[in-house]
């Protein structure tokens, strides 16, 4: 567990760093999940350990470590609480440069934490080297201008309400920033996923690659909105693996 400060805020992390990668440089996975992670042994991070990276998992507002730290990117403070996501991407790339040489570095989510992997991949473009998005929403506003009245209600404080607060919505999609989007962009979603838009997934990447940016789209028509059985783990991690392998140039090699 280490810390850094961003402005009057602290900002936990959990690093963990595969032994050949202690004295070398390693690309370095920042890995968003909307909670506290626990300081024991997890299967997710040894996927990526295995693999040769770095995996980090920031704790920064809006996270469930506590209810007020849950609370702090409620409504109007969003946008600002956003940055600790670039906070942590330059963070993580001072921390493990090594003689002058810095890491690539990627950030990962899935749901609420993929919102924040296309956040750092868009308004905070260039900050990581190449993002990896599954199951999350690329445009706030219209999803919940179009949510059943029970739901917007439900998130109005967190997110705010699309008939009275539509530029807060607009400020905190992804979508929004889309053309300063830097470096390759992946996005996966499941089919029966009743929790995200795959009209506006499908509108996020047309509007990328009219700016000729690098993004890809994978639907998986049996998946829904979390994995839950083995081989839906194994299919997401291997794809996820392997595209940030890919896109740095360098192949999976276990350890």
């Amino acid at each position: 567990m280490e810390s850094f400060q961003h402005g009057a805020v602290t900002i936990a992390l959990v690093i963990r760093v595969p032994p050949p990668c202690e004295h070398t440089v390693c690309p370095v996975i920042v890995f968003y999940n909307g909670a506290c992670a626990p300081l024991r042994y997890h299967w997710r991070p040894e996927f990526f350990l295995r693999a040769g990276f770095i995996f980090v998992e920031p704790h920064i507002r809006g996270d469930r470590c506590d209810e007020a730290w849950a609370d702090a990117d409620n409504g109007p403070r969003k946008p600002e609480a956003q940055t600790d996501i670039e906070a942590c991407g330059e963070f993580v790339r001072t921390r493990f440069s090594r003689d002058g040489t810095a890491p690539k570095v990627g950030i990962l989510g899935w749901s609420y934490g993929g919102n924040q992997a296309l956040v750092g991949m868009t308004r905070f473009a260039g900050t990581y080297d190449a993002g990896f998005a599954l199951a999350a929403k690329t445009d706030l506003y219209s999803f919940f201008k179009n949510a059943p009245e029970d739901l917007r209600k439900a998130r109005a404080r967190e997110y705010g309400d699309p008939g009275t607060e539509p530029e807060l919505l607009q400020a905190i999609s992804p979508i929004t920033y889309v053309d300063r989007l830097q470096g390759p962009l992946a996005l996966m979603l499941g089919g029966r996923d009743p929790k995200v838009s795959l009209s506006d997934a499908d509108a996020f990447v047309r509007k990328a690659r009219a700016h000729h940016r690098e993004v890809s789209l994978m639907i998986v028509p049996e998946h829904g909105h979390l994995t839950e059985q083995p081989r839906e783990i194994v299919f997401e991690h291997a794809h996820v693996i392997q595209f940030f392998s890919d896109s740095w140039g360098s192949p999976v090699e276990l350890h």
